[in-house]
């Protein structure tokens, strides 16, 4: 049987994106591997991550953290800020990364389901319309798109509908979406010592893979664009 297995937010976690690729018994050839972004930063190996990408057939759409790279490095190195060149001891070598994720998609519609990063935007019918704000950072919905991770808002998820299931990551806060008819949320925050998610569509199951320990720490969310 041919399968379609979606993965939630790597962060440059290589060692368990490995283990989860052998947990679903990843076949070249019969296996479609997709991954929800955010492959990089925070986590201890984006460049491996990375390679590992390009030396298969993998499928991807870019997250915040790729839009917050590209946008990084534009930045003259003689102007970094102490965070800036820790984030750049993160990455190991953004330039690179930046030449390989410039180019990812924001969204792929399979004909099973739709994948995006972060969500998609309330109130319009086709994805070509909508702000990639949105689709990288959505997290709540305030009814105008000017405050995307308000607790005090409904989830992105209940203001919407879509004709097929919606993949998607980003919200480690709020873990595992696998409750909500039509939408799966895969980020179970994997960076912050909790674990790895996958779900193979075919089989209509989850798959689970826990995190060697914390490489990042957990921030309290602010208010505002969801960009964490």
């Amino acid at each position: 049987m041919k399968r379609s297995i979606f993965i939630g937010d790597i962060h440059g976690c290589y060692d368990e994106m490995m283990k989860m690729l052998d947990v679903v018994h990843y076949t070249p050839g019969d296996d479609s591997i997709y991954f929800t972004g955010d492959l990089i930063n925070k986590g201890p190996d984006s460049i491996k991550v990375v390679q590992e990408l390009l030396a298969n057939p993998f499928q991807y759409v870019m997250g915040n953290h790729e839009a917050w790279l590209l946008n990084f490095v534009k930045i003259p190195e003689n102007e970094w800020t102490e965070k800036q060149k820790r984030s750049a001891e993160i990455l190991g070598d953004p330039f690179w990364l930046a030449s390989i994720v410039k180019n990812w998609p924001l969204w792929i519609d399979t004909p099973q389901a739709l994948l995006v990063h972060a969500g998609i935007e309330p109130g319009k019918a086709k994805i070509e319309d909508m702000d990639p704000n949105v689709l990288l950072s959505v997290r709540t919905w305030d009814g105008k798109g000017e405050d995307l991770n308000n607790p005090e808002d409904p989830a992105w998820f209940e203001c919407v509908t879509w004709p097929k299931t919606v993949i998607f990551g980003h919200w480690a806060a709020k873990g595992l979406v696998d409750n909500i008819p039509g939408f799966i949320g895969l980020d179970s925050g994997c960076v912050y010592g909790k674990y790895l998610s996958a779900y193979c569509l075919e089989e209509r199951k989850f798959y689970s893979v826990p995190a060697a320990r914390p490489y990042s720490p957990i921030k309290k969310k602010k208010r505002g664009p969801a960009n964490a």
